[in-house]
């Protein structure tokens, strides 16, 4: 473990300077990989290097927008750290849209300077300026060896607390928003978290998050700061997986638990040796500790649970070698560097075992939402701490445990019913793989709450039934109105459950 004022000099190290470091250190070594391609830390410096050089000359200026079409590739991984060594602001779009329909599909007021995008021909980039002409090809080709100095110098110029990424909310929940990140915001997550996960030169992680989305960011962040290999499997799904974690030694795997439940039940997993795998970083949405104990026995590795946001990286995590107890149980404790707050409504803080909203402070948090000054005032108070929404306790070990949303509050005929407890009430019967409950409109009694759930895999199950199983587990005024038995859940583009699209199709389903 490294001292705190070490991890704060470290954090006021840009993203080049650790790149810089690990190409001088282990210059051979492979950084990023595929199954047809893989390219050395070295090589990969000078790919940055080249095409920071070649946008400047292009026009890209320190400060301009550029929409990248964040496809979950290395060549993303390439073009976000050129882009950041070039001082322009990166706005990740989801590769499921061209990047100029999804950002005016967003809602949000932004216009970047440029685009890079492979949405004409896959794998072959182009710069394009604000009316989507094409300025030039992109190119990925190793170039020779040159002098850095160049690159040292624009990476001197940049300052690390400036505005440098911006990525778009889910809205799962509700609208999205696009949050502004400086590069110090996912260094200091990285700087804190690789420390407690003990991630080292040794390591390969495998990427099957997207790369608009923070987690997915936040492994190629990780993988740069503590020297470690990343792989980009052509096929990210849980049938796929398994195999390619024992032929490439896959040490760490970064996923949400629809995914881990997804990895545990496929038939993929039988026979294939898995034992190079140190631990798993599990985010992005509620799994119980069965859920967990039960991952960790079928991949035979420490999982670890880490709770964070788009506006605020990483707020709890566990050291990679906490006893089981506490790693499955809740969501870890809040970062060494992070200062966090359990608020009562009235801005005092609760006791330990008493819920209130969870609120943190430190180097991880967002400098704003892009174009909404007053969302940002509601969400970062005067004192500096970001309002997560989220509801929740620390228990006597420090543990922190998340009970809802305080958005997710279902009101029915004046009662609070809070959603995320339905869920955990629904995960608890053993049939349940997964559980979704939302607020539906009604007449009488203003919203109700209604659910769905997916089956486990082989199991039967029907609304009467649950309906019998949550006796005792939640009380008359909780128990969902309907229950409806579904084969999946509709999925936003970053694996979570699309909570308004089940929302719309419940009320559709009420009146059938």
């Amino acid at each position: 473990m490294i001292t705190k004022e070490e991890k704060i000099v470290r954090c006021g190290r840009s993203f080049y300077f650790y790149l810089q470091q690990y190409a001088g250190k282990y210059g051979g070594r492979t950084y990023l990989f595929g199954e047809k391609c893989a390219y050395t830390w070295e090589e990969a410096k000078h790919i940055i290097e080249e095409l920071a050089y070649a946008l400047c000359a292009a026009g890209v200026r320190r400060g301009m927008f550029v929409a990248v079409r964040a496809t979950r590739s290395i060549k993303t991984a390439l073009l976000w750290q050129a882009l950041t060594l070039a001082g322009a602001v990166s706005v990740m779009t989801d590769a499921h849209f061209t990047a100029r329909d999804f950002i005016a599909q967003s809602g949000v007021e932004i216009r970047p300077d440029y685009y890079i995008t492979d949405e004409e021909i896959e794998g072959c980039w182009t710069l394009k300026n604000a009316e989507y002409r094409d300025l030039m090809p992109v190119s990925f080709a190793v170039p020779p060896d040159h002098s850095s100095a160049e690159a040292e110098r624009m990476d001197s110029e940049n300052d690390v607390t400036a505005l440098s990424l911006i990525i778009f909310t889910s809205g799962s929940t509700g609208k999205s928003k696009a949050v502004m990140l400086c590069q110090r915001n996912y260094i200091a997550n990285s700087v804190d978290g690789g420390d407690l996960f003990e991630e080292c030169e040794d390591d390969t992680s495998a990427l099957v998050l997207p790369l608009h989305h923070i987690f997915g960011l936040a492994l190629i962040v990780c993988s740069t700061v503590c020297g470690h290999a990343v792989f980009f499997p052509e096929d990210p799904s849980p049938g796929n997986l398994p195999e390619k974690i024992a032929e490439y030694g896959v040490t760490v795997l970064y996923a949400v638990p629809t995914y881990f439940l997804a990895l545990v039940e496929s038939d993929a997993l039988a026979g294939c040796d898995l034992s190079s795998m140190r631990f798993g970083l599990i985010a992005g949405g509620p799994s119980t500790p069965e859920q967990m104990e039960r991952i960790e026995r079928a991949l035979g590795c420490n999982l670890i649970p880490v709770y964070g946001m788009s506006e605020y990286v990483g707020i709890t995590t566990l050291p990679y070698n906490s006893p089981s107890e506490f790693r499955c149980s809740g969501v870890g404790s809040f970062y060494p560097l992070n200062e966090g707050f359990i608020l009562r409504d009235d801005g005092s803080e609760a006791e330990r075992g008493e819920e209130g909203e969870l609120c943190v402070r430190g180097f991880d948090l967002m400098l704003g939402y892009y174009g909404d000054e007053a969302e940002t005032r509601a969400a970062i108070d005067a004192q500096g701490r970001l309002h997560t929404g989220d509801l929740g306790y620390m228990d006597e070990r420090g543990i922190v445990h998340i009970t809802g949303r305080k958005k997710e509050i279902i009101i029915r005929g004046g009662e609070n019913i809070s959603a995320a407890k339905i869920e955990r009430a629904l995960l608890s019967v053993p049939e349940v793989f997964a559980a979704a409950a939302v607020g539906v409109r009604d007449i009488y009694f203003g919203e109700v709450p209604f659910a769905a759930v997916v089956p486990q895999k082989g199991a039967d199950i029907n609304e009467e039934e649950l309906r019998l199983a949550l006796a005792g587990r939640l009380s008359k005024h909780e128990v969902p109105c309907r229950i409806f038995v579904m084969d999946s859940f509709p999925l936003t583009s970053t694996g979570k459950t699309d909570k308004q699209m089940l929302k719309r199709m419940m009320e559709v389903w009420k009146t059938a």
